[in-house]
């Protein structure tokens, strides 16, 4: 992992078009469209250029334009992770996503909705009607309302927490944990791979996710975009345009 020291590069997802390809390289060529996520020990994808690593890189979504396809990469592969590599979520099974709205969020209800899962979320009230847009069956008011007191015990399949809060373990837990919701927990740590990507690019082009923009900058606003992000008020993902498609 890269150290926290500064300075810090910033920046995982990119799209853009191949400008040269390594010797061994048989899978691209110059002037394909590519979207990619690099690895956290080499971030800094807010450059004209870069070297990516093809494992981490997949053919840009056909349908998609570059902007769009720039905020795929680490929200989406989190999501694709979360319900399958870990949740290993099911058709037909009913699942609660705590903070919605957050980009994360937003691609785990399209996903787990393409495969014919029952969906509830957690957002506040000015979110409530983008989630059912995106095919949320239940939208639950935190602000107003407790979830736990609104769904009935061991109603929920599997919970993704979007960063909503702290899980603070002060022993070894030996027995399962006694709640009326019941859990296995898992913490999960992005491993970006072509696979994925690929996965992702099928979803996009049958039109069954689609990428939820806040709002498009400059390269040179990019601190008053990083003010943006820690307001965690942002309604999709923030683009950062290096260079015009």
């Amino acid at each position: 992992m890269a150290s926290p020291e500064n300075p810090y590069r910033v920046g995982h997802d990119l799209v853009g078009k191949v400008v040269e390809v390594g010797s061994d390289i048989k899978d691209y060529q110059v002037g394909d469209e590519v979207y990619a996520m690099m690895w956290f020990d080499a971030t800094g994808t807010f450059v004209e250029y870069l070297n990516v690593d093809t494992k981490r890189a997949a053919p840009k979504p056909s349908n998609m334009s570059f902007n769009e396809a720039a905020g795929v990469p680490l929200a989406g592969q989190t999501s694709w992770q979360a319900l399958f590599t870990y949740g290993k979520l099911q058709k037909g099974q009913r699942v609660q996503i705590l903070g919605g709205s957050s980009a994360t969020g937003l691609f785990v209800i399209q996903i787990a909705k393409a495969l014919d899962a029952e969906v509830v979320v957690t957002c506040s009230h000015r979110n409530v009607e983008l989630v059912k847009s995106l095919g949320a069956d239940q939208a639950i008011d935190y602000t107003s309302d407790k979830w736990s007191d609104v769904l009935a015990e061991h109603s929920i399949d599997l919970v993704y927490d979007c960063g909503t809060g702290f899980f603070v373990t002060i022993v070894v837990i030996d027995k399962p944990i006694e709640s009326p919701i019941g859990a296995t927990q898992h913490q999960i740590f992005n491993a970006p791979c072509t696979e994925y990507l690929l996965e992702l690019k099928k979803l996009i082009e049958a039109g069954q996710v689609k990428m939820v923009i806040d709002s498009v900058h400059p390269l040179e606003n990019l601190v008053e975009v990083m003010k943006i992000c820690m307001s965690r008020r942002a309604k999709g993902k923030i683009i950062i345009e290096v260079a015009k498609e």
